[in-house]
């Protein structure tokens, strides 16, 4: 009897441990990730010319663009470029509607509803691309214009996600297509590219998080 229930103990302990197993596999994950890099690019080339071609660059990879670009009546070229910095929408508010922003935040990994401050900036835009059941990009690029040239701030929010049923299906896609952390890296690069076409110019990457990784196998036609 006692041997009886010693297997049935075991066969229990099996069972749990392939469920958990089983779990783990399709349990469906949301990772969030912030990134930005900073590009400076120095050139005379008109200002119009330098926010189509970032536009054009983020089309490539994007669904959706929103651009600005607002008037510097009274402003003088500044020496040094200016800077981005990050708002936190859900920080600033009170009441329900903080409430409800904060909930949303809290399912975005805890990161916050974060955006991308563009004060004094010539030109901005927000550029999205969104993958069903696969991950989601938010990219801002902020426009400084200065004495030697611009600067380019490009901020990022990047939710990708993984386990469930279509891990297999993305796991193919990846490995056929690249990866999302390989395709956002090719959205700002491409942006760059673009930049880089019009001024007849090199732009320089001053710096950034987390470094810029690898772009994926389809880079090396679509860069010729």
């Amino acid at each position: 009897m006692k041997h009886l229930n010693s297997i049935a103990l075991l066969a229990a302990g099996v069972a749990l441990s392939a469920c958990s197993t089983v779990n783990t596999t399709l349990a469906e994950r949301r990772e969030v990730v912030e990134m930005y890099h900073v590009f400076d690019i120095k050139t005379k080339t008109d200002t119009a010319a330098i926010a189509k071609a970032t536009s054009d660059g983020l089309s490539a990879n994007t669904n959706n663009i929103q651009t600005a670009m607002p008037l510097q009546l009274g402003k003088t070229i500044p020496v040094t470029p200016g800077r981005f910095s990050i708002d936190d929408v859900a920080a600033g508010m009170n009441g329900q509607n903080s409430a409800m922003l904060k909930m949303l935040a809290n399912q975005s990994g805890g990161l916050g509803l974060k955006v991308a401050n563009c004060e004094g900036a010539v030109w901005t835009s927000k550029a999205v691309r969104n993958i069903t059941g696969s991950n989601n990009l938010t990219l801002y690029s902020c426009l400084y214009k200065y004495r030697d040239g611009y600067n380019l701030d490009m901020y990022a929010v990047f939710t990708k996600e993984s386990g469930g049923l279509y891990q297999v299906i993305r796991e193919g896609a990846n490995a056929i297509a690249g990866t999302p952390e390989a395709w956002v890296n090719k959205t700002i690069v491409d942006a760059v590219r673009s930049i880089e076409r019009a001024a007849g110019t090199r732009a320089v990457h001053v710096e950034g998080q987390p470094e810029l990784g690898p772009l994926p196998a389809v880079d090396q036609l679509s860069a010729k």
